[in-house]
């Protein structure tokens, strides 16, 4: 069984970056939280968070709990912040010890390709150290190979809007991200109806479907047939609406 450590950035009494109402501590809770969410789900992994409410344990709780769980490996979550739409996209920082290119550096390049790929977040690439001093602490005190990823920044309006409009993609695509990091698959639910992948069956999905009934575009089958009759027909689109507008289950 292999374990995997996630650390919710800030919390509590350390807010972190904000902008515009939203917080860092808010944001990187709610996406962790999903994280764990769709790695429960998943075979031969157990996956343990820093904290789960509005709560601040200190930095060195953080990789001390990681470190006695016995972590394969660990992932601190954070939002990036400059200045107002001055900069955007998606980093990840290791330690400042490890080889460029080595086991560490690349499990945290992976994960961010994946990331940027299914996102469209600009990929700043991998970082060693930290910004200001030598290294995160999170990254310095784990005994594993560890990253810590920051998932845009919460003061570009560009960002923001890939963070709420893509916020299943982004959670999926860490989620494969720290399953390779562990040597494992992740395997994907298939959600009937969910043409376009986002998580949630809805009216652009059931268009989707109709238009892949007359031969205007491409479904699969194991998503588009919604009533499990082999093909994709007119009356899956029916079918697909009548889910997205909550008529039927």
């Amino acid at each position: 069984m292999k374990k995997i450590y996630i650390d919710p950035g800030h919390g509590g009494n350390s807010v972190g970056a904000s902008y515009n109402g939203r917080s860092e501590q808010d944001d990187t809770l709610r996406l962790c939280l999903k994280i764990k969410e769709l790695l429960s789900s998943q075979e031969e992994v157990e996956v343990m968070l820093s904290r789960e409410t509005d709560t601040n344990p200190e930095l060195e709780t953080r990789a001390r709990e990681a470190n006695s769980w016995g972590a394969d490996y660990f992932c601190s979550i954070h939002r990036n912040a400059f200045l107002p739409n001055k900069a955007a996209g998606a980093e990840i920082w290791c330690y400042s010890k490890i080889a460029l290119g080595g086991e560490t550096y690349s499990k945290a390049q992976r994960i961010l390709e994946l990331l940027c790929n299914a996102t469209g977040f600009i990929n700043r690439g991998v970082k060693l150290g930290a910004p200001s001093y030598t290294d995160y602490a999170v990254n310095r005190l784990t005994n594993m190979s560890s990253a810590l990823l920051e998932v845009g920044f919460i003061d570009s309006d560009t960002d923001n809007d890939i963070f709420d409009s893509m916020f299943e993609k982004i959670a999926e695509s860490i989620a494969m991200g720290l399953m390779e990091a562990v040597g494992l698959e992740y395997k994907v639910s298939v959600i009937v109806g969910d043409v376009d992948g986002d998580g949630k069956v809805t009216a652009s999905d059931a268009r989707s479907i109709l238009r892949a009934s007359v031969g205007l575009e491409e479904v699969p089958v194991e998503t588009g047939d919604i009533n499990a009759d082999g093909k994709i027909t007119a009356e899956d689109a029916r079918g697909a609406l009548r889910i997205a507008t909550g008529l039927e289950e």
